[in-house]
């Protein structure tokens, strides 16, 4: 995505890897983070002080470094971001990005939630990245809560209803300035501005049949016997899940065997 450059108002900077119209696909609505990595370059001979500001800030934050990115190899990195944009198009058109979700459930979420960042300098002609975290929280992105048949998109295949997408939309703001010896500067102050449009979507795992509870009885010791489950995705996102059978020695107890929704990564590593 990274050659994805656009430049501000006033030329005094660029930034690669977040077009003015971005549209950020298929975000697991999980309550936590999805990072886009972007970067600024300063295009002058003069240092900039650069502003970052999101709205709604509460769902949209800066780093400078985060150590869930700092551990992703070269390779993975150059096909954590699919660019989505048809062929013919300009840069007045909307450009999809879609961050791999393979990447991002080796992520640690404590590490998406400290060291944010509203400003940065730039020296002349540096370049610095930066990642961009997108929470997938209801409240605040989307406004609604999405446990209601706003969130369902229709019959599955199986017959049932299914979650699907819901858009949000955001706005990103770079405001520059330039030390106080910049003289040959025609402006005083640069701008960069990304209107953000984010799909979300819940991952939704279903079990047939429908219980808590599954009996096999009258079980002679030693041998096999078998019951048909089915799981099924009621989503419009890919779900990936586990099962584990828990067992117990204590005889007042039942082994258990758990399904588990594997797209909410875990909060500490």
């Amino acid at each position: 995505s990274f050659s994805l450059a656009e430049c501000s108002a006033n030329g005094w900077f660029s930034v690669r890897g977040l077009p003015a119209l971005t549209h950020l696909d298929r975000i697991y609505l999980n309550g936590l983070h999805t990072l886009l990595p972007f970067a600024v370059t300063n295009k002058t001979d003069w240092t900039l002080d650069i502003a970052l500001s999101a709205t709604p800030a509460r769902a949209l934050k800066f780093q400078r470094h985060n150590a869930n990115w700092d551990s992703v190899s070269a390779a993975s990195r150059k096909a954590y971001v699919e660019v989505q944009q048809q062929a013919g198009s300009s840069n007045n058109d909307e450009v999809t990005l879609h961050c791999k979700a393979e990447t991002l459930k080796d992520f640690c979420e404590v590490f998406n939630q400290i060291d944010g960042v509203s400003s940065i300098i730039l020296l002349p002609h540096e370049t610095v990245e930066l990642v961009l975290l997108v929470e997938g929280c209801t409240p605040v992105v989307l406004g609604t809560e999405l446990a209601t048949p706003a969130a369902t998109s229709g019959a599955g295949d199986e017959g049932g209803s299914y979650f699907g997408f819901v858009s949000s939309h955001a706005t990103i703001a770079f405001q520059a300035t330039a030390a106080a010896d910049s003289g040959s500067l025609a402006a005083d102050t640069d701008s960069y501005g990304v209107q953000l449009r984010s799909s979300f979507c819940r991952s939704v795992l279903e079990m047939d049949p429908p219980t808590s509870r599954i009996y096999l009885d009258d079980c002679a010791v030693g041998k096999p016997y078998e019951r048909v489950l089915r799981v099924r995705n009621a989503s419009e996102i890919g779900l990936d899940w586990t099962m584990t059978v828990v067992e117990t020695t204590d005889t007042t107890s039942l082994s258990s065997l758990q399904l588990l929704d594997a797209d909410m990564r875990p909060l500490s590593g």
